[in-house]
């Protein structure tokens, strides 16, 4: 029994149960294989998806950012008009898949985007009293009017998920709060009050009520060699339960090689533990559970099943053998509903972190296996939805 409570939304629209509804009865028997800007951004040109195009099937979790439109720019931080996000969401929505939202917005005191986001006292600004607050409830209007648009052809709203300040445990975000043990200027109660804030106004001001919110802090600050103090490291911010739908995590730390210089196994194992700890939360809290960014598992990940996991001898196993043995290793990490890798981004070919396989990667067929395994869920673009029930 997977115990579940209802949308945080107390006026939800009948299409947002109907989302919850879906999401409550896959809870614990499938994941949903997502992608960001999974018809947006390709490495296999004149192809409508890299995901489809290989394995002939379509993300069930479509992702997509805002950034940008609280400049009312016509297109967002990576260059896609929102009117072409626009028509995905609803291309998505058409064969049964489910849009998911971030929002990389520019800093409010100093406008600087992403790589120059930070300055002091940022989130101080925008709260009420703050000398930035009535421009960011413009921009908070501006989201409005994008998530309002999102109706479906009986202009019906197309429920999303909508995932804010993501990884604000980080110092890479003007939300940044960073983690107890590397704290910015930022309390833990400033950055609840942002979230509670943005929330309220979108759903009391704004007319909102067909959007899921999802928190996700980043792995990377979270220490889970320390049993005691991983789950308050995890909550560091969290804004309640009254706030957040969804209990996410953003984990590109497990997947690749980095400074710990930690095994494939080793590494593997703390996947495991994120993920029941995600799980295990969310079960607790009766809140929906995924895994919101996940980094790509590559050369690093394929070394685990080849019994000599310090050598660098590859079983081309990364996304069958290391992802999906993680998400099915116990009764709390089942409970992840979706995986998302990032955006196929040319700019990011080769790290290791982002986006799916190429038909001529040496990782191919094993994404493959892994987007037709009987636990994962794609959507065929001829279906209204998948096979999920």
């Amino acid at each position: 029994m997977h115990h579940i409570g209802s949308p945080i939304d107390s006026h939800p629209t009948d299409q947002l149960l109907s989302l919850y509804s879906r999401l409550r009865r896959l809870t614990g028997k499938k994941t949903m294989l997502g992608h960001q800007d999974t018809t947006l951004c390709r490495r296999m040109h004149e192809c409508d998806s890299d995901v489809a195009t290989l394995t002939g099937a379509y993300p069930a979790i479509w992702g997509f950012d805002l950034g940008r439109i609280e400049l009312g720019w016509e297109k967002n931080i990576d260059d896609v008009s929102f009117a072409h996000i626009h028509q995905e969401v609803l291309h998505a929505n058409n064969i049964g898949a489910i849009p998911t939202l971030t929002w990389h917005s520019v800093n409010p005191v100093t406008g600087g985007g992403y790589g120059s986001n930070i300055a002091p006292g940022s989130v101080r600004a925008v709260l009420p009293g703050g000398n930035c607050h009535g421009r960011f409830l413009d921009w908070l209007d501006r989201v409005a009017t994008m998530l309002n648009s999102l109706t479906d052809d009986d202009n019906l709203p197309i429920p999303v998920v909508f995932r804010p300040f993501h990884e604000h445990n980080g110092t890479w975000f003007w939300w940044s709060l960073g983690s107890p043990m590397q704290a910015t200027d930022t309390s833990e109660e400033e950055f609840r009050q942002l979230w509670r804030m943005s929330i309220d106004y979108l759903r009391n001001s704004c007319g909102i009520h067909h959007v899921l919110y999802a928190y996700s802090p980043d792995r990377s600050r979270i220490d889970l060699t320390n049993k005691a103090a991983m789950t308050e490291e995890y909550l560091y911010g969290y804004p309640g339960d009254d706030y957040v739908d969804v209990l996410g995590i953003d984990d590109y730390w497990d997947m690749d090689q980095h400074p710990s210089s930690k095994s494939p196994t080793k590494q593997h194992e703390e996947l495991i533990t994120m993920l029941t700890l995600v799980g295990r939360l969310a079960e607790e809290r009766g809140k929906l559970a995924a895994a919101t960014e996940i980094g790509s598992p590559g050369a690093f990940a394929s070394r685990l099943n080849n019994g000599r996991d310090g050598e660098d001898l590859y079983d081309s196993r990364p996304w069958t053998g290391y992802l999906l043995s993680a998400l099915e290793a116990n009764q709390f990490t089942t409970r992840m509903l979706w995986c998302l890798p990032w955006r196929n981004s040319l700019e990011a070919e080769g790290t290791g972190a982002y986006g799916t396989p190429s038909a001529d990667s040496p990782y191919a067929q094993d994404f493959i296996d892994f987007a037709g395994n009987q636990r994962i869920v794609v959507v065929k673009e001829s279906t209204k939805s998948p096979a999920d029930e």
